[in-house]
């Protein structure tokens, strides 16, 4: 071989390692041909079939070290962190690059449905490839099934040894799909999912290929294998985690019943108040507690500042049925638990019985949001029970109290002169002052029965230094000046349907003339019932001359008799009769001095003048001293029944 062969040979040969294209070789085997001067080319032949096998080797090697380095990548990538669906994302990207596959995808199996379903695919032209499904009986996915192993078919579509699935073949039609190659996902033995590279050309497979995407197969079966174990250890911790939390919450729900026990016991021990029982449940609840009364009325409330719904306002408002209230309480009282009256939106209200020893059928009435659990509710319960029993304390603390002022105040009204310790007890159980005065009020109601009028009476009494006891058919309270103008005006307030009234003493230093100043506001009193059902409180000032001047005669037919030296103004007058009859009672108060009248009446001294001309011709004047006197003393009467 001449020297111009050896180097054609070797430009050959340094092509074929670089990768040359075939265009590149034939034209250098072309220039060793010449080269060669040989006639026949055996020798040229011969040594085209060498470097065609070289090349055969070097591509087999190439493609056998990207396989390796793809499956060092994706092994790289099963060990980390990435999700069972990106892993599968990643082998099917890789073969298809690998194999120069049109395009891949991965079916899984459902168990519940035994259907095949795509989970991801790459190179796809339509959506409805992507979303693709197959029953295991039909398609390449049955002959998979039966011989869980590698498949492949030149022609899809005309291949004849499966039943075919028309929406599946429709597909691949869309597709343009002609070579397909399944590869099985086994795990544990079982097929779960089947790996596909499809081309748009008749191709088949090499030796080198099928192995690679044969071990893509397998890395995507240990996918599938840990992606289910970490699911499960995943799930495993996920229910720890909430055990543990469910387990915290429970222990610390528990440490605030604790805490609510303690803080009951507390309550208990130092003799609280009913409104603290109510402050502490509302603030538990973070909603609103009623106390109502037998007769399903609001006593008293508390609520937590952390409350803005609106049931409250509806109990409040009266605009919630009665009814629900009831039947709720009736079923509460038979269980001895809680029972919900009501719900709204995110809103309860829930209502418990109260049990007490007076006969009495309080009950309480809670609106908070949300739903209470199971322990939130019997902390609620054991509320009510402890509120129960602070009820009956209270309830015999004031008896016990009430049957102390009772002999006290008795004695104190009923003994002249009471001896020293019974006024100095009396002083210490008001709060006396040395200089302070005191005031002494009879009191008469009047559309209740006796039990509900006791009961409104301690009610108002209960916050006030004053001491109330019944007396015959009213009630004597006493006590300091400021004390008994706020239980007065409580009881007054509090009159709901019946109705409330007295008399009032004047203000007195010494309580030994206490029994002096029964005697003279218990006379007025009978007086005035006599004539009218009373509804307000009246000074005894004002009823003094005639209590005097009734107490031995008929109250009623004196106050009818004044009533009618008083008509000649109410017909010559109706309309304007209550404004002369205290126009010319001023005028006789002020002893007949027009400018005063005027002044105390705030008119003009004109307006006055027209008033009592007009007076005069209605009644006939006052100039006679006894028609005068009579005419005073009816209005005095009017003024004092009105």
């Amino acid at each position: 071989m001449s020297a111009n062969s050896l180097a054609a040979a070797a430009k050959v040969l340094e092509t074929v390692a670089l990768g040359g294209g075939d265009s590149d070789l034939d034209g250098l085997v072309a220039a060793l041909e010449a080269a060669s001067g040989d006639a026949d080319g055996a020798a040229v032949e011969e040594f085209r079939r060498h470097v065609a096998a070289i090349r055969r080797l070097l591509k087999d090697n190439a493609l056998s070290e990207r396989g390796l380095n793809v499956l060092i990548d994706t092994t790289h990538d099963l060990s980390s962190t990435l999700t069972l669906q990106d892993l599968l994302r990643t082998i099917v990207v890789r073969a298809r690059t690998l194999v120069g596959a049109d395009l891949a995808w991965v079916t899984v199996l459902d168990d519940e449905s035994g259907v095949f379903r795509v989970v991801t695919a790459e190179g796809h032209l339509s959506p409805a490839t992507a979303a693709m499904t197959s029953r295991i009986d039909y398609g390449a996915v049955s002959l998979v099934m039966k011989s869980k192993s590698f498949f492949e078919t030149q022609d899809y579509l005309s291949d004849q040894r499966f039943p075919h699935a028309t929406h599946l073949d429709r597909i691949f039609e869309d597709e343009k799909i002609k070579a397909l190659a399944g590869f099985p996902i086994l795990w544990e033995n079982k097929v779960h999912g089947l790996l596909f590279v499809a081309n748009r050309h008749a191709r088949k497979l090499d030796g080198p290929e099928t192995s690679l995407l044969g071990a893509f197969a397998l890395h995507a079966g240990v996918a599938m294998q840990n992606a289910n174990a970490f699911a499960m250890l995943s799930e495993a911790l996920a229910e720890a985690e909430r055990s543990r939390s469910a387990l915290i919450d429970h222990i610390q729900k528990v440490e605030a019943s604790a805490v609510a026990h303690d803080e009951l016991t507390d309550l208990l021990a130092s003799g609280a108040e009913i409104r603290r029982f109510l402050e502490k449940m509302s603030n538990r609840i973070s909603g609103v507690v009623f106390l109502y009364d037998d007769a399903f009325r609001i006593q008293d409330e508390f609520a937590s500042p952390g409350y803005n719904a609106v049931l409250a306002d509806e109990l409040r408002a009266g605009r919630i049925d009665l009814a629900l209230l009831m039947r709720a309480n009736a079923q509460s009282r038979q269980s001895g638990r809680s029972v919900v009256m009501l719900e709204r939106g995110d809103e309860q209200c829930r209502a418990i019985a109260l049990h007490g020893g007076d006969g009495r059928r309080d009950s309480l009435v809670m609106c908070h949001p949300g739903e209470l659990d199971a322990i939130e509710v019997r902390n609620l319960e054991r509320s009510a029970v402890a509120l129960s029993i602070a009820k009956l304390w209270n309830e015999r603390r004031e008896t016990e109290r009430l049957i102390a002022s009772s002999a006290l105040l008795r004695h104190l009204v009923l003994v002249r002169p009471p001896d020293p310790s019974t006024i100095s007890a009396a002083r210490d159980r008001l709060g006396l002052r040395a200089d302070q005065p005191v005031q002494l009020a009879v009191i008469a109601m009047s559309g209740m029965d006796r039990a509900s009028q006791t009961a409104r009476v301690r009610e108002c009494a209960t916050s006030v230094c004053v001491l109330v006891d019944l007396f015959d058919d009213a009630y004597l309270a006493i006590g300091p000046v400021a004390a008994m103008q706020t239980f007065l005006h409580s009881l007054s307030k509090a009159q709901g349907e019946g109705a409330t009234g007295g008399v009032l003493s004047e203000p007195f230093g010494d309580l030994a003339e206490a029994a002096d100043h029964f005697g003279r506001v218990n006379r007025a009193l009978q007086v005035l019932r006599k004539m009218k059902a009373l509804d307000r409180f009246v000074n005894q000032r004002e009823v003094n001359l005639f209590a005097k001047l009734f107490e031995v005669a008929d109250a009623a037919r004196l106050a009818a008799y004044a009533e009618q030296v008083l008509g000649r103004i109410a017909a010559k007058a109706p309309r304007q009769k209550s404004e002369l009859e205290r126009t010319l009672l001023v005028y006789f108060d002020a002893q007949h001095n027009i400018k005063r009248t005027a002044e105390t009446l705030g008119l003009h001294i004109n307006t006055v003048r027209q008033r009592l001309d007009a007076l005069r011709e209605m009644t006939g004047g006052w100039d006679d001293p006894v028609e005068g006197l009579e005419l005073h003393v009816a209005l005095r009467l009017s003024a004092l029944l009105a």
